[in-house]
């Protein structure tokens, strides 16, 4: 179990890009506010606050009024990650693995868009991510850290056996 989760910290270390230099902070006065506007289904340039887990992500919008705006918790789009609550050990380790990958990615971005934003059934901020022109499910899938999800019904997962590890 313990080669298992190296190899996994190794893959999301290497996908975060820890083997380099980090990345300039967020380039905010010379991004362009045009670049930056808003539409009925896009949020551009936002601010990353933090993330819960690998499919919740907190932000900020700049130019929306504060009560809208601010601290906002957004549902990464078609996917779902493992549970940091989950019950068995190796599903928390992998949501661990999963949470810092996406918080490397977001904290490293120079530039953060919300696309195809919507509600959840729970009425819950729903939204393609975009992390400097690429997709943040994809990367998060890339790692197998994640399962696809259209917010119907959960499927059992059992993410012990889908990352290779050995219930104890």
């Amino acid at each position: 179990m313990r080669r298992v989760f190296l190899l996994l910290t190794f893959i999301a270390a290497t996908a975060c890009g820890q083997n380099q230099a980090p990345a300039p902070a967020r380039e905010t006065a010379s991004t362009s506010s045009d670049a930056c506007a808003h539409d009925a289904t896009t949020f551009r340039c936002v601010k990353y606050l933090k993330n819960y887990d690998a499919d919740t992500v907190t932000v900020q919008i700049p130019g929306v009024h504060p009560l809208l705006g601010e601290k906002i918790s957004v549902r990464v789009r078609h996917i779902d990650a493992p549970e940091i609550k989950g019950k068995l050990p190796c599903e928390k380790e992998a949501a661990r693995i999963a949470q810092r990958l996406v918080e490397n990615q977001l904290k490293r971005a120079k530039r953060i868009d919300l696309k195809n934003v919507d509600r959840d059934k729970y009425f819950r901020v729903l939204a393609d991510i975009e992390v400097d022109g690429k997709d943040l499910k994809a990367i998060v899938e890339k790692n197998h850290l994640s399962v696809a999800y259209e917010g119907g019904t959960k499927q059992k997962l059992n993410w012990c056996s889908r990352l290779g590890q050995v219930k104890e």
